[in-house]
């Protein structure tokens, strides 16, 4: 088997038996390149990476023309004709097709607590005029999710506890981590005087210290340069 992952512009390696599609410096920091990169990196996937431009229809095999007509991304192609589409499908197919090693899908209601909400409140915030207080209600949603992700965490582990010391990333940490520190690198640099996690969220404060300093998410993290370049180019008023 052999795997490709499309993400937008070329970008090289080779997944036993898989294709993906993603934009180059601005990818490396898209918190669906982490996710894909630490969940290979963790199955042990050999894989080769396209990076496409559907919306310049740059660099489109056909492939990737004949399965996903609204650019999607990322998506693999694994099987000679096996196609997944958002990173999300992509990790559950993959973990039911090839189910060692094993990776965790997280604790019970994991699939409600996802990066997606903390990607989408996170630009929300950056463009924001308002303050971090209760008159921007950019931040109150943020501060909602942390409370939200705080409870669950305290559900799963309880008060206590070394979270990921003792146990690699399950898929629900694959999701999120790469969103929040994101969040951390680029809010203090785009809006100065980010308070960080309030201190209702301790344990989401905690486990978040916990896994940003996991080996696997070290090595394949961004850069806080790409993260910044990330933004300033989300953040760039449409022409």
């Amino acid at each position: 088997n052999s795997f490709f992952i499309s993400f937008k512009q070329w970008y090289q390696r080779r997944v036993r038996g898989y294709k993906m599609g993603l934009e180059e410096d601005t990818v490396n920091a898209d918190p669906a390149t982490t996710e894909m990169k630490i969940y290979f990196e963790l199955k042990g996937f050999k894989h080769k990476v396209h990076l496409v431009d559907p919306a310049a229809s740059k660099n489109l095999p056909p492939w990737f023309r004949r399965n996903n007509w609204d650019g999607v991304l990322p998506m693999a192609k694994y099987d000679k004709e096996q196609y997944k589409l958002g990173a999300t499908e992509i990790m559950t197919g993959l973990e039911e097709k090839f189910r060692v090693p094993l990776i965790s899908s997280g604790g019970p209601g994991a699939f409600r607590y996802r990066g997606t909400t903390v990607k989408e409140l996170t630009l929300s915030l950056l463009l924001s005029p308002e303050p971090y207080d209760d008159t921007n209600v950019h931040w109150k949603d943020m501060k909602n999710e942390f409370e939200d992700l705080n409870q669950y965490i305290v559900q799963c582990h309880n008060t206590e506890g070394d979270y990921l010391k003792h146990k690699k990333f399950s898929i629900w940490e694959i999701r999120l981590i790469p969103a929040l520190y994101n969040l951390l690198v680029a809010a203090p640099h785009f809006k100065p005087g980010f308070p960080g996690f309030p201190d209702d969220a301790g344990q989401l404060k905690s486990y978040v210290n916990h896994a940003i300093e996991d080996p696997v998410f070290m090595k394949l993290r961004p850069t806080e340069e790409q993260i910044i370049k990330y933004f300033e180019h989300k953040m760039k008023p449409s022409e």
